[in-house]
C-alpha cells in the first residue's frame, strides 16, 4: 500500500502520525512524508530580472528573499527527515522516504498525489494555523475534494487515552452505495487487532413513501452481506439503522459510541454526491470527533 503523509509540524500533523497506528495499515506500506514550506520563491531561484519586476529592484531585497527561502526550505527538511524518522520507529516493516518542496501545501500535495498515485493520502484536520472542531482546514478540504485517492483526515479521539488498549472501535457510514459498499472492502481488508469492532450506520432520510418501500430491503440486503464480509475477518460487527440526517446520525453515534474513526465513502446516492464531493461526506470529516477516512 502506497501512503502519501502530508505533514507540517503541526500539532494535527503529529496526531496524524500517531493516528498511523489506528489505520490498520499492511506491513508492507511505502510512506512518502511530504513537507511543504510556503516560500515565495525557490532557495536556489537566480532570476534576477523576474524579481525585479515585481517591484524587489534592490540586491539586498533579493538577498534577503533567497535567504529566507534556504531558511524555510532547510527547516521544512529537518522536519520531514524527524517525521520519517518517527514513522520508521512505529512500523519497522515499511519502506519510508521524505521530501521537502516549496509552494502552496493544498496545491503541493495533491500535484505530488496526482505523480505518485498514493492508496491513501494522509493529512491532519487544521495545519499549523489552527481552527476550531467544526471547520476543515482549507489544505485537508482542498486535499479531500480534489484527490482522485482515499483520504483520511486524522484526529486522536478523545474518548481514548494514548495508554488505552482497548479493541479498536470503528464507524462506516452505510448507505448502499458503490462507494460505501467500497468503504466496507477497504475496512475488511486492513489489518486490525483482535477483538476489533466495527458498527454499520444507516440512516433513513425523508423521501416519499414509494422510493422508501422500493430501496430499504435493498439496503438491507446489502447491508446483511457487508456485515458477512467484515465477520469473515475476525472483526465483531454490529448495526444501527434509524430515521434521520445520515450526516449528524454518523457523527452523533461514533461520538457516542466512542469510535476510533469513521470509514465512508466520497460519494452516496444522491445525483450531486456522485457527481461531487458528498455533502454528508464533507460534514463527517469536518465535524466527526474523531478520525475520518474518505474512499474512493
Amino acid at each position: 500500500m502506497k501512503i502519501l503523509i502530508a505533514y507540517d509540524g503541526s500539532d494535527c500533523a503529529n496526531h496524524a502520525i500517531e493516528d498511523l497506528s489506528r489505520a490498520g495499515l499492511p506491513d508492507d506500506s511505502e510512506a512518502l512524508i511530504l513537507i511543504v514550506t510556503e516560500t515565495w520563491l525557490p532557495k536556489d531561484f537566480e532570476n534576477e530580472s523576474f524579481v525585479k519586476t515585481v517591484g524587489w529592484t534592490s540586491a539586498e531585497n533579493i538577498k534577503q528573499i533567497r535567504q529566507a527561502a534556504i531558511e524555510k526550505t532547510d527547516e521544512g527538511e529537518k522536519l520531514a527527515e524527524n517525521a520519517s524518522r518517527r514513522v520508521q520507529q512505529k512500523f519497522p516493516a515499511w519502506q519510508v522516504q521524505h521530501k521537502a518542496v516549496g509552494g502552496l501545501a493544498e496545491r503541493e500535495i495533491v500535484a505530488e498525489a496526482n505523480e505518485s498515485k498514493p492508496d491513501l493520502i494522509v493529512v491532519g484536520s487544521h495545519g499549523r494555523g489552527g481552527a476550531g472542531r467544526f471547520v476543515l482546514g482549507s489544505v485537508s478540504l482542498k486535499v479531500l475534494s480534489e484527490a482522485a485517492c482515499s483520504v483520511r483526515v486524522s484526529r486522536h479521539p478523545p474518548s481514548r487515552a494514548e495508554t488505552d488498549d482497548s479493541p479498536m472501535r470503528i464507524v462506516i457510514g452505510f448507505d448502499g452505495s458503490p462507494d460505501s459498499l467500497n468503504a466496507v472492502e477497504s475496512v475488511a481488508n486492513r489489518k486490525w487487532p483482535p477483538a476489533t469492532a466495527v458498527r454499520l450506520i444507516s440512516a433513513v432520510e425523508p423521501m416519499p413513501f414509494s422510493i422508501l418501500l422500493a430501496e430499504l430491503p435493498k439496503v438491507e440486503e446489502l447491508r446483511e452481506s457487508a456485515a458477512a464480509k467484515l465477520k469473515e475477518k475476525g472483526l465483531h460487527v454490529s448495526t444501527v439503522v434509524e430515521f434521520g440526517r445520515a450526516k449528524n446520525l454518523i457523527i452523533e453515534e461514533a461520538e457516542k459510541w466512542g469510535a476510533d474513526s469513521i470509514f465512508i465513502g466520497a460519494k452516496g446516492h444522491r445525483m450531486m454526491e456522485r457527481i461531487l464531493l458528498g455533502s454528508v461526506s464533507y460534514a463527517v470529516a469536518a465535524r466527526a470527533h474523531c478520525s475520518v477516512e474518505v474512499v474512493r
